[in-house]
C-alpha cells in the first residue's frame, strides 16, 4: 500500500490490538472462500452469498464466529447445512453450534447478506469505497481492507496467521461494466440481458485483506510477458475508458513485464507467475496491493514498482503481526530504490534515497517498530513504516556490505517464509546467518530504536603525512539511542584524488589514525549517503596529532606494490588483517616479529587498508597496488 500525502503520527504509548476480533475465530484454519456477489458502480450496495470452508483446529469447536460489519444485514447463515441464528456484538459475529465440532472435522459455513454501507472516501475510512475519478470523471466501485476493513464487505476471519488456501469472487454487474479481482478471469457469464457476471478464481495463499474487486466501465490492456525459462504469464490490466490514458501510460503498462523478471531476479520467481499481475485504476490517492490485481490511483512507475513489490514483501510473505508492517511497507517503498537504480541510474536511487532519508528525520519520535496497532495512521506512518523502514532496508545492505549476500538474503527471506509470515526477528535471524555480520544492535537501534546519528570531526595531518581524525556523534534523541554504534564511510580529500575508508565507529571521540603520503585537504562523512544522519561541523585541528605508538620505524615498502609489501618496525605479536576499500577481509596473519611480508599479486588494482592490531593501539596503513 502506498498512502498520499506523507502523514505522520507521533504516539509514545504502547498499544496493541490483534487482527482477529474474538478468540473463538482461533478455532479453525479457512481453506477456501467463496463470495458471489452483486455490485455496481454507482453506490457501494452489495448482495452478497459468502462461502467458507476450514478445518477445526481446536480440540473442539461450539461457536463459529466470523466478522461482518454491522452495517450489512445477515438474511441467514447455514453452518454444514444446517440453517443457524446468529448472534451480532457490532461486527463480530457467533453461531453457537448445536453439537461441537472436533479437531480436524471440516465445516462450510454459508452467509447470505446485503446492504448498503456508508462509502469510504479512502485508505481507513471503509472497505468498500465509492467515488468519481476527478481526471477521467469515471464512477468506480472497489475495495481497500487493509488492515481492518474486509469485514466491511465479506463476512470474514482477519487473521494474519491463517492464510486461506484458494478463493473465488464472482461479482455479477450492470452491461458495460467490468470487473477485476484477484487470480484468472474463468468465465464473463451472462445472467440476464442486462447483467454479466465476472469468475474470479485464485489458487494462490491469500490474506483476508488482499482479496478485492473494483467494478468500473474498463477498457481491459493485457498482453502475456515471457520468464527467462520460457513460461509466460498475462499482464492484465483494466484502465478507465479513456484513449489518452492508454497513448499517455502504454510505456508504463508495457514496461511492467521488464520490472517483473527483474524483481523475480532479486526475490525469487514472482509468487503467483502460475495467474498474472495486473492492475485497476482506481480513485485513490496511492495504491493497494491486492493480490495479483493492484488498485491503482495513478500510473506512476515507482508506484507500479512499489505495489508490485509487495506481491512478493507482503503477499507472498506477510508480516506476523501489524507491529512489523515495515516488513510489508519498508520493503516494497524500498523496492522503488531497487527500481530507479536499475532502470534510471545511480543518481535516481541516490535522490529517492535522500528523500527517504529527510522524510525518516522529520521528525525525531517514533519507531519503525509499530507501538500502535490500534491506530491504522500509526501502522501505516508515512514517516516511520514507509521511509524510516525504506531507509532501515538500505542500511541492512549496507551493514552487509556485500550486494550479492544482500541479494541471497532476500531470495532465502522468500523461499523460507513464502505462503507463511515472518517477523523482523526472522529477517535478522536470516541475515546473519548469510552475511555472518552481527546484527543485534543494528536492529536494537534502527528498529526499535528513534532517533538517528549527528556526525562531526576534527582532522590533522603531520608533516609526516600520519593523519588522525576524530570522529564525534550526538542523537537527536538520546534517550532511546544514546549513540548508534555502525560502520561510517570517510571521504579523505586530496589535491591527487580522494579514498573513502570504512571504519567501525564505536563510541563519540573516537580517534583514528592513519598512514598516508598524499597530502590531506579535507574530509568528508558518509559521502554516498548510506546511513540516516545529519551533518555537523568538520574542522582541520593542528593540535591533534599522532600517538607514540607511531613514532616507531614502521616502513611499508613498495608501496605502490606489484607483487607485495613488505612492512618493518611494527610490535611483535601484532594481528595484521588487510581490507579492502568495503571492508571485506582479504588477508590476515599474527605476525611473529617484527617483519612482515604482504601478498598482493592476486589483487586487483586499488586502494587496501592494512589494520595492526595489538594490545595497546590499533593502526591503521593505506595501500596501493
Amino acid at each position: 500500500m502506498l498512502i498520499f500525502p506523507y502523514l505522520t503520527i507521533a504516539n509514545e504509548e504502547i498499544k496493541s490490538k490483534n487482527t482477529i476480533a474474538t478468540p473463538e475465530e482461533d478455532d479453525y484454519n479457512v481453506h477456501f472462500v467463496k463470495l458471489d456477489l452483486k455490485a455496481t458502480n454507482t453506490s457501494t450496495a452489495i448482495i452478497g452469498f459468502a462461502t467458507t470452508k476450514a478445518e477445526v483446529t481446536a480440540a473442539s469447536m461450539s461457536v463459529y464466529a466470523f466478522e461482518l460489519s454491522n452495517q450489512l444485514t445477515i438474511d441467514s447463515c447455514k453452518v454444514n447445512g444446517a440453517m443457524v441464528s446468529v448472534q451480532r456484538n457490532g461486527a463480530i459475529c457467533k453461531v453457537n453450534l448445536s453439537s461441537p465440532l472436533p479437531q480436524h472435522s471440516q465445516m462450510i459455513a454459508e452467509v447470505w447478506y446485503q446492504g448498503q454501507p456508508t462509502g469510504g472516501t479512502g485508505f481507513f475510512s471503509n472497505g468498500l469505497l465509492n467515488a468519481i475519478d476527478i481526471t477521467s470523471s469515471v464512477q468506480v466501485t472497489h475495495t481497500v481492507s487493509a488492515a481492518y476493513h474486509s469485514k466491511d464487505w465479506w463476512p470474514c476471519k482477519q487473521s494474519l496467521s491463517d492464510k486461506i488456501d484458494s478463493a473465488d469472487i464472482w461479482v455479477t454487474v450492470p452491461s458495460g461494466l467490468k470487473v477485476a479481482s484477484n487470480g484468472l478471469l474463468q468465465n464473463v457469464t451472462p445472467i440476464s440481458s442486462s447483467e454479466n457476471r465476472f469468475e474470479w478464481s485464485h489458487r494462490n495463499m491469500v490474506d483476508y485483506y488482499l482479496l478485492s474487486f473494483a467494478v468500473a466501465p474498463y477498457d481491459e490492456y493485457s498482453y502475456y510477458m515471457h520468464f527467462p525459462n520460457g513460461d509466460s504469464m498475462i499482464i492484465q490490466n483494466f484502465i478507465y475508458q479513456d484513449t489518452s490514458i492508454l497513448k499517455q501510460h502504454k510505456d508504463e503498462l508495457d514496461s511492467i513485464a521488464n520490472l517483473i523478471n527483474y524483481f523475480s531476479l532479486l526475490f525469487g520467481k514472482y509468487p503467483f507467475a502460475n495467474e498474472k499481475f495486473g492492475i485497476c485504476q482506481a480513485p485513490l490517492g496511492g495504491g493497494m496491493e491486492n493480490q495479483t490485481m493492484v488498485s491503482l490511483g495513478s500510473l506512476d512507475m515507482g508506484l507500479i514498482a512499489h505495489e508490485l513489490a509487495h506481491q512478493w514483501w507482503g503477499n507472498h510473505v506477510t508480516c506476523n503481526s501489524l507491529e512489523d508492517m515495515w516488513l510489508n511497507e519498508g520493503w516494497a517503498t524500498y523496492a522503488e530504490h531497487i527500481y530507479a537504480e536499475h532502470f534510471k541510474g545511480k543518481l535516481a536511487a541516490a535522490a529517492l534515497r535522500t528523500q527517504f532519508f529527510n522524510q525518516a528525520m522529520g521528525g525525531i519520535a517514533g519507531s519503525v517498530w509499530v507501538n500502535d496497532t490500534t491506530n491504522e495512521f500509526r501502522i501505516y506512518d508515512s514517516r516511520l513504516t514507509y521511509s524510516k523502514g525504506a531507509s532501515l532496508c538500505h542500511m541492512l545492505r549496507y551493514m552487509i556490505n556485500n550486494d550479492s549476500i544482500f541479494v541471497s538474503v532476500m531470495r532465502n527471506y522468500q523461499q523460507q517464509f513464502g505462503g507463511a509470515t515472518a517477523s523482523t526477528k526472522d529477517l535478522k535471524a536470516l541475515a546473519t546467518q548469510l552475511s555472518g555480520v552481527p546484527l543485534d544492535t543494528f536492529f536494537h537501534q534502527w528498529y526499535k530504536g528513534e532517533g538517528y546519528p549527528i556526525y562531526t570531526a576534527k582532522w590533522a595531518q603531520q608533516a609526516n603525512g600520519d593523519i588522525t581524525f576524530r570522529l564525534f556523534q550526538t542523537t537527536s534523541r538520546p534517550n532511546s539511542v544514546p549513540f548508534f554504534k555502525l560502520p561510517v564511510e570517510i571521504r579523505l580529500n586530496t589535491t591527487q584524488g580522494d579514498t573513502t575508508i570504512r571504519v567501525n565507529h564505536t563510541f563519540s571521540g573516537e580517534t583514528f589514525q592513519l598512514h598516508w603520503n598524499q597530502t590531506m585537504t579535507g574530509m568528508t562523512i558518509d559521502p554516498e549517503n548510506h546511513i540516516v544522519n545529519k551533518l555537523g561541523t568538520i574542522t582541520q585541528d593542528p593540535t591533534l596529532s599522532v600517538d607514540n605508538i607511531f613514532q616507531e620505524a614502521v616502513h611499508i615498502f613498495p608501496n605502490p606494490a606489484l607483487d607485495s609489501w613488505n612492512i618493518t618496525g611494527i610490535m611483535p605479536l601484532s594481528n595484521l588483517i588487510l581490507v579492502n576499500m568495503n571492508g571485506q577481509v582479504l588477508w590476515s596473519n599474527h605476525a611473529g616479529n617484527s617483519a612482515q611480508t604482504i601478498p598482493a599479486i592476486h589483487l586487483a588494482k586499488g586502494i587496501y587498508i592494512l589494520r595492526v592490531i595489538n594490545k595497546e593501539h590499533t593502526s591503521t596503513y593505506l595501500l596501493s597496488k
